[in-house]
């Protein structure tokens, strides 16, 4: 290949790399600026024409339904792997990299991390876009009090990622609450929830495999990834144990009972907004306010009661209310 040939192609490539997916596109003034930077001195003509050969080859459109023209890959198209990240896609990454990065498999990471680098760099060659500074603008805040993350082990965490990834069993040593020492156990991860700052692998666990638990990773002491494939429960479905089943509340029960909440009005005023379940009623009773749900009774839901103290009255069910009671009691006792 000649020397002018190796420059064309070289061109070709870079256009084709500068070109966004559909609906995003670049004019062919934003092209010739981008390739002008890259020493490749052409004219518009010259691009334009470049732009129509390649068309017929990599899928490429030109949207002239209003000025300035622009050009873009079609979805789907055989060049659609060499578009350029668009400010949009850019943006979407680098919000991920902020909040999702921990729930990213750490054996793929780097190539994600190449992902998340590509994005960085096109917003930051975007000035006049709003969008860079997004990210600078918006967060996510936690209700409950902010802790520390507890220290996990990075090879076991990549053995687990990797175990969840090809759904295979793995042979870990779990540490529970106060144990002195861990122990031996078959799972099968069936997948990863970040609650607050702690990493809960949602599995079944021997000797009991009908039972779905959820483990803290900070408490695997050691994990081996085994050649036999999990064994998923009939009908799991992740986002039903989490919401339905209230399987992060440490439910005592799978039944859903109704319960009655009296609060004092702007202690309950924000569950008019937020309801407790689908089926709530909230009514005004002698300027408090009285809720009925159907849910389950979590030790969350408990923590929740506990945590607006005289601000709430629990009327039903009776087993509740006498619960709320005893540990009112034991408070006092304590800081008598």
């Amino acid at each position: 290949m000649s020397q002018a040939s190796s420059e064309t192609a070289l061109r070709y490539i870079t256009m084709l790399r500068f070109i966004p997916k559909y609906p995003a596109k670049r004019t062919v003034k934003e092209i010739e600026y981008h390739l002008d930077n890259r020493d490749f001195f052409v004219s518009s003509r010259t691009i334009e024409r470049d732009l129509i050969k390649l068309s017929n080859h990599f899928g490429l459109t030109c949207d002239d339904r209003s000025k300035p023209h622009g050009w873009s890959f079609l979805e789907g198209s055989r060049g659609i792997e060499l578009a350029y990240m668009d400010r949009v896609e850019a943006l979407s990454l680098q919000m991920a990299e902020k909040y999702l990065k921990d729930l990213l498999p750490h054996n793929n990471y780097e190539r994600i991390n190449n992902l998340f680098k590509q994005a960085n760099s096109v917003l930051k060659d975007a000035p006049d876009s709003n969008l860079i500074n997004w990210g600078n603008k918006v967060r996510i805040s936690h209700n409950a009090q902010r802790l520390i993350a507890p220290e996990i082990d990075q090879t076991i965490q990549d053995i687990v990622y990797k175990s969840i990834l090809n759904e295979k069993k793995l042979k870990i040593d779990y540490k529970k609450t106060n144990a002195k020492k861990s122990e031996s156990r078959i799972i099968n991860p069936l997948g990863l929830v970040l609650q607050g700052v702690v990493h809960r692998v949602i599995c079944t666990m021997s000797p009991d495999f009908e039972i779905t638990r959820h483990l803290p990773l900070h408490r695997f002491k050691g994990a081996e990834e085994l050649e036999e494939y999990i064994e998923m429960p009939l009908g799991f479905d992740i986002d039903h144990f989490i919401n339905e089943e209230g399987g992060l509340g440490f439910p005592r029960s799978n039944k859903k009972q109704k319960i009655k909440l009296l609060f004092k009005e702007w202690s309950g005023y924000h569950l008019t907004e937020t309801p407790l379940s689908e089926n709530q009623i909230i009514k005004k009773v002698d300027g408090k306010l009285l809720l009925e749900a159907s849910v389950r009774l979590t030790d969350q839901l408990r923590w929740w009661i506990l945590g607006f103290a005289e601000d709430v009255e629990v009327l039903e069910p009776d087993s509740l209310r006498k619960e709320i009671v005893k540990n009112i009691e034991n408070m006092s006792e304590l800081y008598s």
